[in-house]
Formats: C-alpha cells, sequence, structure tokens
C-alpha cells in the first residue's frame, strides 16, 4: 500500500512537471510565426515568458543585494565585538507570572561595575525570576545595549535580503503577467462573443455593419 501511495505521488510530480513543461513549450511555439496564432496568444505568452525571465535576470541583483547587506554586516559584527562586552548580572526583580512566555519583559538586575554595584531595568526572558543569572551588554560608556551582532547573523540577513528581493521582483513581474491575463481574458471574451453572434446569424451581412 506505501509503495503504491509512493508510486502515485511520483507520478503526480512526473504529470505536474510535463504539464508545465508542455504549456511552457505553447508559449514559445506561440510567440514563433504561425499565422493561426491570435495576437492575444501571443500577448500572453510574452507576459509569461517576461516573467520566467525576470525571474533568472532577477538572480544577479538580488545575490549583490545580498553581498552588500553581507559585507556590512560583517563591518557591524567586527565594529560590535570590538566595542561592547557582557557581564554576569542577577535579577532582583522578576516579572511575576507571565502571561506571554514568547515576549520578553523588563526586569531588574543588578552587577558588579568595577568596585561599583550597579542595578538598572533590562530586557529578559519571560520565564525568568529574582535570583536567575543572565548575561547583559554594555558597550565603552556602560550604557546597556543589545548583544553584538553575530556572523550567522550577517549572514542570515544576507540570505534574508537576497530572497526577499528576488521574490519581491519575480511577484511583481507576476502581478504584472496576472493583469495582462485579465484583460486578454476580456478580450478573447469580447471575440468569442462576436464569432457566436456571427454563427448566429449566419454572416448575413452582420459583419460588415460592425
Amino acid at each position: 500500500m506505501f509503495a503504491r501511495n509512493g508510486e502515485s505521488a511520483a507520478d503526480n510530480d512526473v504529470t505536474g512537471i510535463t504539464l508545465f513543461a508542455g504549456r511552457i513549450g505553447w508559449y514559445l511555439r506561440a510567440l514563433g510565426v504561425n499565422p493561426l496564432v491570435r495576437a492575444v496568444d501571443r500577448l500572453e505568452a510574452l507576459a509569461v515568458i517576461g516573467v520566467l525571465a525576470t525571474a533568472l535576470f532577477a538572480i544577479p541583483a538580488a545575490v549583490s543585494a545580498g553581498t552588500l547587506v553581507h559585507d556590512s554586516g560583517m563591518r557591524t559584527a567586527a565594529e560590535q565585538a570590538q566595542s561592547r562586552h557582557s557581564v554576569q548580572a542577577t535579577v532582583v526583580e522578576g516579572i511575576g507570572l507571565p502571561t506571554d512566555l514568547d515576549t520578553p519583559a523588563y526586569v531588574q538586575a543588578q552587577w558588579r561595575e568595577g568596585q561599583q554595584t550597579r542595578s538598572e531595568s533590562v530586557v529578559g526572558p519571560a520565564t525568568i525570576k529574582a535570583g536567575d543569572q543572565m548575561t547583559i551588554w554594555l558597550d565603552r560608556s556602560g550604557k546597556v545595549v543589545a548583544a553584538p551582532l553575530t556572523t550567522s547573523d550577517a549572514e542570515f540577513n544576507s540570505i534574508a535580503a537576497a530572497g526577499t528581493l528576488w521574490v519581491s521582483i519575480v511577484m511583481c513581474s507576476v502581478l504584472a503577467a496576472y493583469l495582462v491575463r485579465r484583460v486578454l481574458d476580456r478580450s478573447r471574451d469580447r471575440l468569442w462573443e462576436r464569432e457566436i453572434r456571427l454563427l448566429a446569424h449566419n454572416d448575413d451581412g452582420w459583419a460588415n455593419r460592425h
């Protein structure tokens, strides 16, 4: 039974790929010199091929954007690694019973800075309670700041930026092709209506009056 299900899924994948390839082949042939291909079909083919071409040519732009974000992120990570340091603090006042475990909250933390003891409200996990230890980050001036950007963060941000740009460009081209398709469908409907009227009237000179 499992083999049949696997074979069925594989057959569906092959069928889908075959249909897609056949449709793309039809669009390519529609751009040829066949006089039987209607103008609306040629325009639709141009719109679809335009989407595929846009998706292809958008790759270098996305890679370039990702590289810029990556380089900037790596510089920021290096600068923050030099200008920020961590200290261990003790939570002196928790937040009671959290209502949302995924939401960070402010707690009162205390830590040693040289010969002095500092106490400040900082952001901590929602599950933290009084007496727990937590790591906080300070800049050169002693101000509480976020943890420094890591190289992994920079790499992830660059991939996200490249992917977002590529998807945005492709989606815009898909939307444009969809709008073109809607206009062409209305044009096809009018052509079909005209042909049906011609057939119903057996022409009878009707076409000459329009």
